[in-house]
């Protein structure tokens, strides 16, 4: 009975310090029924080859069997998750844009969105975005509707902005330059981390070299001799916006917007016919001919389908501005354009 009353003391005084699950609890009555000596100290446990002979020691022991014999075996088998996902560029949705157009006053803290009528001010309170001239970013705010005056000369040009009808948005830091296009979105809907770096090139750029590798893929890609071709602009990483004139075939004239990427040529056509008029082909007074001067980027932003390119094409009586959508090894025009009337007076 003595012993049966050590082994009791002995349960109580380790229930003290562990909390065990029940079948460590009958681990622990089996390992004290074999061994009562554990209590007194007077010999080890036969069926335990750990611990130092204290009850807490060998009862701990059978607990730590109970409670631990899984985990290294879960240890073991262990094996490593799945590598991370590449995070995708960002992408700008072409289907999320509004034709929404402005140019900027003289001083760059205004940029005007010509209208006839004060109807849709509600769309314009919701813009807060200017992106133009070679992918500039401006924060705008809402001002009012301006009320035209009897003083306009009908150019949309910025010394005339104070005397069109339209709305009126003021440049919130830094400053828009003066009397170019704007495209004004909402910055919740334009997502600015899909533009791209634009990089116009020189001004005063010669036309690439016969030799040109480029050149002769795209002769190549269109079996048609090049009249003149030039780089308009760089869009790292890796990708060049050429202007390629074709030579006239009887009535027929061509010219194209190509960009290319690794060897890979996406082109936007622009063919016309000659009738009766040869010195207003594409459009008025251009004397059948395209150059560099003509055109500028807006600017460029990634999209599920490759890039989007904001264009202005300037004429002999205005500019013209659209966006042109990248889709495999050509260009499509979305149906968002906008024109200005700057005919010299």
């Amino acid at each position: 009975m003595k012993q049966y009353r050590r082994a009791y003391r002995c349960i109580k005084i380790f229930s003290r310090f562990h909390r065990m699950r029940p079948a460590a609890v009958l681990a622990f009555v089996l390992a004290v029924s074999l061994s009562l000596a554990g209590c007194t100290g007077s010999g080890q446990d036969r069926n335990t080859n750990q611990g130092d002979g204290s009850p807490v020691a060998s009862a701990t022991a059978a607990a730590s069997a109970g409670a631990s014999t899984a985990a290294p075996a879960a240890a073991a088998t262990q094996t490593p998750g799945p590598a991370a996902t590449p995070v995708p560029a960002a992408v700008l949705d072409p289907a999320a844009l509004q034709p929404v157009f402005g140019f900027a006053g003289e001083a760059g803290k205004q940029i005007l969105v010509t209208r006839e009528n004060n109807d849709g001010e509600e769309q314009m309170q919701a813009l807060n975005t200017a992106i133009g001239s070679g992918g500039q970013v401006l924060t705008i705010r809402f001002e009012q509707w301006q009320e035209g005056n009897d003083q306009s000369n009908g150019r949309e040009l910025a010394g005339n902005l104070p005397n069109l009808s339209g709305y009126v948005f003021n440049v919130v830091g830094g400053a828009a330059k003066p009397d170019e296009t704007y495209y004004l979105a909402d910055s919740s809907a334009f997502n600015q981390a899909a533009l791209v770096t634009v990089e116009p090139a020189p001004a005063e750029a010669e036309q690439l070299p016969e030799a040109d590798p480029v050149r002769s893929s795209i002769a190549e890609a269109k079996q048609r001799e090049i009249m003149s071709a030039w780089k308009l602009a760089s869009l790292p990483p890796g990708r060049e916006l050429y202007l390629v004139q074709f030579v006239r075939q009887n009535q027929d004239m061509l010219f194209s917007l190509v960009l290319e990427e690794d060897g890979k040529l996406s082109f936007m056509d622009y063919p016309a016919e000659i009738i009766g008029n040869e010195y207003s082909v594409w459009r008025v007074d251009d004397g059948g001919e395209v150059i560099p001067q003509m055109f500028s980027l807006l600017f460029a932003a990634r999209t599920a389908d490759g890039l989007l390119l904001g264009i202005n094409w300037l004429g002999a009586e205005g500019i013209n501005s659209f966006f042109l959508a990248q889709s495999g090894e050509s260009f499509r025009e979305l149906d968002i354009q906008y024109s200005r009337y700057t005919s010299p007076l």
